[in-house]
């Protein structure tokens, strides 16, 4: 393929038609255009006979602009050179081991740009090729890619060059592999196994968290140890990196911070919080980002917490007011913050045993009780939450007596008192006990904050009895 008469495809739908040596960026379907692309494709001004230089100008300033931003796009789909292995990858490719855009772009030409992360692909406007011909979630892995991208394994490469192992991310060797009818993601350790047992670990504590994340299991290629999960995006499903989703906001006048929490404030909230218990210094604009369906483009929501393998640094252990990307603060600052805003807790004890080292269950451990996270969370049976849920309408009914003609209240009191009855008939509705305590924490409206304490006192006062008991 060359770079002449290219046309970025979603699937089979035509999304915008590049030629590069003639300046054409002409945009065919706006609402598909790829996210890192809009608003950054500008209209370039026709010039006629006698224009003027300023008109002359600013089309040159148009097209340079759109050449950048396609290039970007195409370059900022290739494996970086730094990560381990790839240079092995370029050579059986035969191509220039450059880190320049315009080199990058060509090599994600050569490979059809196909990524698991979305569904877009390029092709030559007058090729015949279909979506159904370059879909890696379908067609048959590169093997021989495979061996190379995980292993370094030296080998002549055959076969087709639409491969997952040319568009995936990270620093680590690793590679897809397809297990029953599933892609799953092999990922080896930079220092032995080290990093790889770490993200097993890390997967294996989320398990015991109220959190979403991507399952990492115990692996082995080539009697190698690694780690292994399951691709997280469908054909329906796409994702938006951190990283693309903070370039959107920047080019279409939107405040990041703002937006992210507009959209997924829980999850981006918890993500915080697990940053500072496993002392994570590697958070970073590639592995968090949002779900997005790939026919609508509305953006879902966050997608689960992933790429632990850097977890519990030695120095991030150390310094619990590190420095964090989110938050304008330390990453004890964003966390206490967060524990704030929504209900974090562990959902099975944990041990000694869920941990690799001392050093990590002990800091592990201080930072859980630095926010104040109940180290033992004793499971609660269905009675006692039907007892709560009758506590919470108890107050509800009472509420109503009082707005209906108990008492003579003002119709803002009054106001006041439904809108309570109607935050507790869908405060019941959520989970567990800890959830409702927490929407019930979260309430603006007096009335419910009254319950709030009322049951907050009557809990302290159990605590006392039992430890007087005891």
């Amino acid at each position: 393929m060359n770079n002449k008469n290219l046309i970025i495809m979603m699937k089979d739908t035509p999304i915008m038609r590049v030629d590069f040596s003639e300046g054409i960026y002409e945009v065919l379907d706006q609402l598909h255009l790829p996210y890192p692309l809009k608003g950054r494709i500008k209209p370039i001004p026709a010039l006629q006979p006698g224009s003027s230089r300023y008109d002359m100008t600013q089309a040159v300033v148009a097209m340079n602009n759109n050449n950048s931003a396609v290039t970007s796009w195409l370059a900022n789909r290739v494996l970086p050179l730094s990560r381990k292995n790839a240079k092995w990858i370029y050579n059986a490719l035969k191509v220039e081991q450059l880190n320049s855009d315009i080199e990058k772009a060509k090599v994600s030409v050569l490979c059809r740009s196909v990524s698991l992360l979305d569904n877009y692909w390029v092709k030559q406007e007058n090729e015949s090729v279909k979506w159904k011909d370059v879909d890696i979630r379908q067609n048959h892995l590169n093997e021989i890619l495979t061996q190379i991208a995980l292993h370094g394994a030296s080998l002549t490469l055959e076969g087709s060059l639409c491969s997952p192992e040319m568009t995936t991310h990270g620093a680590y060797a690793k590679a897809w592999k397809r297990e029953n009818g599933e892609l799953y993601l092999y990922k080896m350790g930079a220092n032995g196994w080290t990093e790889s047992k770490i993200e097993v670990m890390t997967s294996n504590l989320l398990d015991k968290m109220n959190v979403t994340h991507l399952k990492y299991e115990a692996a082995e290629s080539n009697g190698e140890y690694c780690c292994k999960c399951k691709c997280m995006t469908t054909s329906d499903l796409s994702i938006l990196s951190g990283m693309d989703f903070t370039s959107y906001c920047n080019v279409n006048g939107l405040d990041p911070d703002a937006e992210m929490m507009k959209i997924d404030a829980e999850s981006i909230y918890k993500m915080w919080i697990v940053d500072y218990l496993i002392s994570n210094r590697d958070r970073h604009g590639l592995n968090w980002g949002f779900y997005y369906d790939s026919e609508t483009m509305a953006i879902k929501g966050c997608h689960p917490l992933y790429d632990h393998n850097n977890a519990f640094d030695i120095e991030y252990m150390r310094n619990k007011n590190a420095d964090y990307q989110f938050g304008n603060g330390s990453i004890r600052q964003a966390a206490e913050y967060a524990m704030k805003k929504v209900d974090f807790h562990f959902t099975d004890e944990i041990t000694r045993a869920d941990f690799l080292t001392d050093r990590q269950y002990d800091s592990f451990m201080g930072r859980a009780r630095d926010l104040h996270i109940e180290l033992r969370r004793e499971k609660e049976s269905a009675g006692e939450r039907d007892a709560f849920v009758e506590t919470l309408m108890n107050k509800a009914r009472l509420l109503k007596a009082k707005a209906s003609g108990g008492s003579v209240l003002p119709e803002s009191e009054k106001l006041l008192c439904n809108n309570a009855i109607g935050e507790i008939n869908e405060i019941i509705k959520t989970g567990s006990i800890a959830e409702m305590k927490a929407k019930l924490n979260g309430s603006n409206n007096p009335y419910v904050k009254q319950i709030e304490k009322a049951i907050n006192s009557r809990t302290e006062e159990h605590k006392s009895q039992m430890s007087h008991a005891d």
